[in-house]
């Protein structure tokens, strides 16, 4: 993760899921949902992707209950993994969470993660699409959001490919929505017709 570029907090809200961006699990790897003591798995993967550099590995696990509650049967539906079978190694998680707006309950894409040395195999559009059959199982229909930052510029183009667009004012839950500063940023690192697109798309 790119520590020079500056943090602005990014929502991203998806109307329409396109599925031709859904990856299948090839040979090779597994989509294994959350189990009772993977909370330590999930702090591994966080860490090793760069997030929680300044915690301990006990720090995360903490956070880890903060943000999923104790509830091991919820986050047993809504988290998943991806293994390597061939190393037995995990590599990536996500979880199709949720948070509150206007007082409703709203789908959202929750900490994706994939280690260094698993990136650019298409692990996180494997991640990705197995939370959007989950959302389409709890939440049929609904829109769905997630948080990022400018950081996180690949990542966004990821998720552009299923659908979500940049909000412009739209936010959820306490995160803040630093649509026109984050925009300023991610004109200096992705490619103009990239960014080009992504003003086009963006929603209110």
């Amino acid at each position: 993760m790119p520590e020079e570029i500056a943090y602005k907090s990014i929502i991203m809200r998806c109307d329409k899921v396109q599925e031709n961006a859904f990856r299948e699990v090839p040979h090779g790897y597994v989509i294994e949902h959350y189990h009772s003591g993977m909370e330590s798995v999930w702090a591994e993967i966080q860490q090793a992707a760069g997030e929680f550099q300044h915690e301990t590995q006990e720090g995360t696990i903490e956070y880890f209950y903060r943000a999923f509650g104790r509830d091991e049967n919820l986050v047993e539906q809504r988290m998943v993994f991806l293994k390597d079978v061939n190393t037995s190694e995990y590599v990536g998680v996500c979880a199709a969470w949720f948070s509150q707006k206007n007082g409703q309950e709203i789908p959202i894409i929750h900490w994706l993660a994939v280690i260094p040395t698993y990136r650019g195999r298409g692990c996180a559009r494997m991640l990705i699409t197995a939370v959007m059959k989950i959302f389409s199982r709890e939440y049929p229909g609904q829109m769905i959001y997630l948080h990022t930052q400018p950081s996180s510029y690949q990542a966004i183009k990821l998720y552009q490919d299923f659908g979500f667009c940049m909000a412009k004012k739209d936010c959820y839950g306490t995160a803040e929505n630093e649509y026109e500063e984050a925009m300023i940023i991610l004109e200096t690192v992705i490619k103009k017709d990239v960014f080009t697109q992504m003003q086009r798309q963006a929603v209110d």
